[in-house]
């Protein structure tokens, strides 16, 4: 996994990273370290830079193993904080999801984007920072255990866990919230399509008595209308 490494100035950056306090990852091993240099390498970094290797090393493997300990430490934790019937911690376990991961990372990971090694003509997405993340558990896990990796991790996002709201609720939320304090119903109104036919973006607003209270954008009407319900329950400091 040498090669996996690359220049030095990475290297340096590497180990700046891996050595912050929120991370506590000082003096990993050589293997150890190559683990979380791979974490950060997408298959177009590796392709481009390391063309002798026929298997360059890149974050897919570690994020098979990642997610495995990511979804263990997420259910463990809604099932002792948030007990109730499977359905309803099954909705909670979109917590997961590379939507709703990728923005608490980013928020929230001590610098954890710029690290991504990406191909020239790669952009990055929602879908990599959350990949790569996982990869990086996937290297935690390998190098400190299991209950170093679950504090670290719930360290970084129990928080946002917390507050998170399902997505299938935010709809319910939004409507529940209005038919307590006023018997009023939201409405939603398609405002754009952008795209081809076959991967369409939808925008939609949503409002109560002529109020735009929120604005969302989804591949389908109903992951925007339901993007639109959650800007509008930030909007009213209910998330």
């Amino acid at each position: 996994m040498e090669g996996t490494l690359g220049p030095g100035p990475f290297l340096e950056r590497l180990e700046a990273f891996l050595g912050q306090p929120r991370v506590g990852l000082d003096d990993p091993s050589p293997e150890a370290l190559a683990r979380y240099a791979a974490a950060f390498t997408h298959s177009s970094f590796a392709r481009e830079h390391f063309p002798g290797n026929e298997t360059p090393e890149d974050y897919e493997a570690l994020e098979f193993l990642g997610d495995r300990v990511l979804n263990l430490v997420v259910a463990e934790y809604i099932f002792r904080n948030f007990p109730g019937d499977e359905g309803e911690m099954t909705e909670r376990m979109e917590f997961v999801k590379n939507s709703h991961l990728s923005d608490i990372v980013s928020a929230l990971g001590p610098g954890f984007p710029p690290m991504i090694r990406l191909g020239s003509h790669q952009e990055l997405t929602a879908g990599i920072v959350a990949s790569a993340f996982e990869a990086f558990l996937g290297a935690y896990f390998l190098d400190r255990g299991f209950d170093a990796t679950r504090s670290f991790l719930l360290g970084l996002v129990g928080d946002a866990l917390d507050r998170f709201v399902p997505f299938a609720n935010y709809k319910k939320a939004l409507q529940e919230h209005f038919q307590k304090e006023s018997r009023q119903v939201p409405t939603y109104e398609m405002i754009g399509k952008e795209g081809p036919d076959h991967a369409p973006v939808f925008t939609y607003r949503v409002a109560v008595s002529g109020a735009v209270l929120g604005t969302g954008r989804g591949r389908s009407k109903v992951e925007a209308t339901q993007e639109a319900a959650r800007d509008a329950l930030r909007s009213l400091g209910l998330l």
